[in-house]
């Protein structure tokens, strides 16, 4: 008999990795001890080497289900006598090396249970296991315990604590183990100062007479508050608009079961596996053209022909849902533009502007986190839209270089998320919105303060957006001026391309890579608003070779809000066709833009996305975005729809360093005169995007493609780069990042990475020539 010590890294907390070490142990007769720590999972265990060879590759090739394996190793040690196999009291006498659990939603054991009326938790909200449930969201310290969560003042009955203690119970240390007789204490409020129930039975029943009443509830989620109604009363949908102050934007809706969601929308089985899966995201799916379950489409997601649907995700959601026994919408519990509320505090003061009933429970949110969203390409490809509960805050593997000193990158403005470097860890954080309110700016920094808490970090360099004006930049200078750290500035699209390439796995790759980077805003190296660029990256180099042309950028950030101004700016040159858009201006605003377009520019742009937002505006399809991404949105939708895919294509012309778009729009406003269908144009718009990227890549004679920036949301763009281009070029998306902002600072890692890179090259060159130098005069 000799005596092994095992350690494992990763994503090996709150996922049942002590017990099926025990249950492992006790089968194959090993006597030993395993134990939480804040750098992993270590186990001691005295064996013949044959069976604890055997003990630990059963170990690293079946793990838990939701465990992440970065790191193992075993080692003999000194031996030791046990005499059984233990879990034993979890230390912290290590600074955190591990990856952090993300919330899991309900697995399909607890569901069963839950559903069963024999069954000891038939109806309990908070059933749980060693396989789902809260983990980041209501974790205060590691290693992950009890005692260092958010269930902590919960004390578990009799009951409870046997299947905690017993190694063949599904609960077998189960940190979040409850039951009727220890439940979480719940409250229905009918006002702040209101309570009218604490009975689970009698809120669940309440809810749903609400619900089918016309009335708005706020529901308490894992990682915030939703507010729900219900999806057939166009009503109350439009009430919920009213009161949300969302005139336009999409609403989610939440089904009790697959079956019926498939009443209302079309689902292929990549769909239907990601509403299934343990994230269980928000899925952008086809509307069906007569919904059997009655769901006002028109109102739930206007001018659109997908909508985004969710399986209700946490026992207290099912039970609402299925009691209720229709779809229900389910958005963020906040006003338009504000972050998501998580604190009850905040719930009850707050949402009642919008919710007739407010629901909390006594277990606090921590890491407030919006629903994950994300939709599919016909070919099953996925694109992330917004990465949140479920998904965050780890990102595996790791692609960047090991590092002593932690790296933070701030990330961008717009879809903020910061990316932070620890050892050989790397952590993203979930979705934290657009950081233009004092309380977006408030849970960003609530946010990095949790996640650098849990971890006991300190960043020893910062990476910041080069824009002038960014929170995000102004606090990453700020945080480096404090501590002393080192600060590099980083352009924004250049860290766009830098994260396709480090998701893709390309930093080291050999072979030019052309980038493709197109979204609606970024501060350009000339300082001008870039976001239709074309990058080459070669030798550890990133370097600017094509851009969209410019034209004016009229009145600032006003022209993202208003496509009816990109229009405007595209037409300066052809005053002749400006009459198409008179009729959105009033007399007097007519008046002022003239003027205004006429004056040399103080600001241009080559945002490919205003360039969208623009045409939008030509084809009379949007003239305000009243959401982010609107009029992009409806002109896919509008091309989606065109009767006529044809393969004929507007011309955009490389001059130099320039793509000219003066032919193309003159062949599209020729198109419109002519009474060619709208939607017919709409398709050559995206179908002519594609061929351009097809005839640049053979202009430069490069066959690595890739792609980021927020214009890669679109689904039929990216349809058509793989349907025309996939057989002759290799083209590379994000997989498990979003193309929008939320990947920056992933992205301003990869370039920071590339960046010492270049500069290791070149001292490695100097000292190269110093060393000829030395023996020459030697």
């Amino acid at each position: 008999m000799h005596t092994y010590h095992i350690h494992i890294n990763g994503l090996v907390q709150g996922v049942g990795f002590r017990p099926l070490v025990c249950r492992l142990a006790n089968e194959l007769g090993i006597t030993g001890r395993v134990s939480n720590t804040t750098d992993g999972v270590h186990i001691e265990c005295s064996a013949s080497i044959e069976t604890a060879n055997a003990f630990y590759n059963k170990i690293i090739s079946a793990p838990p289900g939701n465990a992440i394996i970065t790191h193992h190793h075993m080692q003999e040690i000194p031996s030791k006598e046990f005499f059984s196999f233990t879990i034993e009291q979890s230390t912290d006498n290590k600074k955190p090396d591990l990856l952090l659990t993300p919330d899991i939603a309900l697995c399909n054991d607890c569901r069963e249970e839950l559903l069963v009326k024999n069954n000891k938790r038939y109806h309990y909200p908070f059933t749980t296991c060693l396989n789902c449930g809260p983990r980041y969201s209501i974790i205060t310290a590691l290693p992950y315990d009890r005692a260092n969560t958010t269930m902590q003042p919960l004390q578990m009955c009799d009951a409870c604590l046997s299947e905690y203690n017993d190694i063949t119970d599904r609960r077998h240390y189960s940190q979040t183990n409850s039951c009727k007789d220890c439940a979480v204490p719940m409250y229905l409020f009918v006002s702040p100062g209101s309570c009218i129930s604490n009975d689970a039975p009698e809120i669940v029943d309440t809810i749903a007479a609400a619900l089918k009443a016309g009335q708005i509830i706020a529901v308490k989620g894992i990682g915030g508050y939703l507010l729900l109604c219900d999806a057939t009363n166009e009503a109350v949908v439009n009430q919920l608009r009213v009161r949300k102050q969302r005139p336009a934007k999409p609403f989610a809706l939440m089904y009790a079961s697959i079956e019926m969601a498939a009443g209302d929308l079309l689902l292929r089985p990549f769909e239907t596996a990601a509403l299934q899966d343990k994230t269980a995201p928000i899925v952008l799916c086809e509307l069906k053209t007569d919904p059997l379950n009655g769901i006002c489409a028109a109102a739930i997601a206007p001018g659109l022909d997908k909508v985004g649907l969710m399986l209700a995700y946490t026992p207290l959601l099912l039970l609402i849902a299925g009691t209720f026994g229709k779809p229900l919408i389910a958005t963020s519990g906040n006003i338009s533009g504000s972050p998501i509320i998580y604190k009850d505090r905040d719930a009850l003061l707050n949402l009642f502007e919008v919710a007739d009933y407010v629901l909390t429970y006594e277990r606090e949110i921590v890491a407030p986190q919006d629903d994950s969203v994300l939709q599919f390409c016909k070919d099953g490809q996925k694109i992330i839209l917004r990465r949140s509960r479920g998904l965050a805050p780890n990102y595996f593997p790791n692609p960047f270089c090991p590092t002593d000193e932690a790296v933070l990158a701030m990330g961008a403005e717009l879809k903020a998320a910061f990316t932070l470097l620890d050892k050989n860890n790397l952590y993203i954080s979930q979705f934290l919105g657009d950081q233009g309110t004092l309380e977006s700016q408030t849970a960003y920094k609530e946010t990095l303060e949790h996640v650098t808490g849990l971890l006991h970090t300190e960043p020893a360099h910062v990476l910041v957006d080069k824009h002038p004006g960014y929170f995000v930049a102004e606090y990453g200078k700020e945080i480096a001026a404090v501590k002393n750290n080192s600060l590099t500035a980083i352009q924004h699209h250049k860290a766009h391309f830098g994260a396709v390439l480090a998701e893709n796995n390309l930093l080291n790759s050999d072979e030019q890579i052309l980038g493709f980077v197109w979204d609606g805003t970024g501060y350009g190296d000339d300082r001008q608003v870039w976001g239709g660029e074309i990058f080459i990256y070669e030798e550890n180099e990133i370097e600017r070779i094509v851009h969209l042309d410019y034209f004016p950028q009229l009145l600032a950030d006003k022209m993202s809000r208003e496509p009816r101004l990109s229009a405007l700016s595209l037409l300066k040159n052809f005053p002749a066709k400006q009459s198409q858009i008179q009729k959105y201006f009033s007399a007097q605003e007519w008046k002022y833009y003239q003027q205004l377009v006429q004056q040399p520019a103080d600001l241009l742009t080559s945002s490919m996305g205003r360039f969208l937002d623009g045409i939008a505006c030509i084809l009379g399809i949007c003239q305000y975005n009243t959401y982010e991404g609107e009029a992009a949105m409806k002109l896919e939708v509008l091309a989606r729809s065109a009767h006529n895919k044809t393969s004929e294509y507007y011309p955009l012309v490389l001059q130099k360093n320039r793509i000219e778009w003066d032919l193309f729009l003159t062949a599209l406003l020729d198109d419109c005169e002519k009474g060619e269908d709208i939607a017919v144009v709409a398709w050559k718009l995206f179908f002519s995007l594609a061929k351009m990227v097809e005839q640049i890549s053979d202009r430069f004679q490069i066959e690595q493609l890739a792609f980021s920036g927020g214009v890669f949301q679109n689904a039929l763009l990216n349809e058509l780069l793989v349907e025309n281009l996939s057989q002759k070029k290799t083209l590379y998306f994000h997989r498990q990042l979003s193309p929008n902002d939320e990947c920056i600072g992933f992205g301003q890692m990869a370039c920071f990475e590339i960046e010492n890179r270049s500069l290791g090259k070149v001292f490695a060159e100097k000292n190269k020539t110093t060393s000829k130098q030395i023996q020459f005069s030697h």
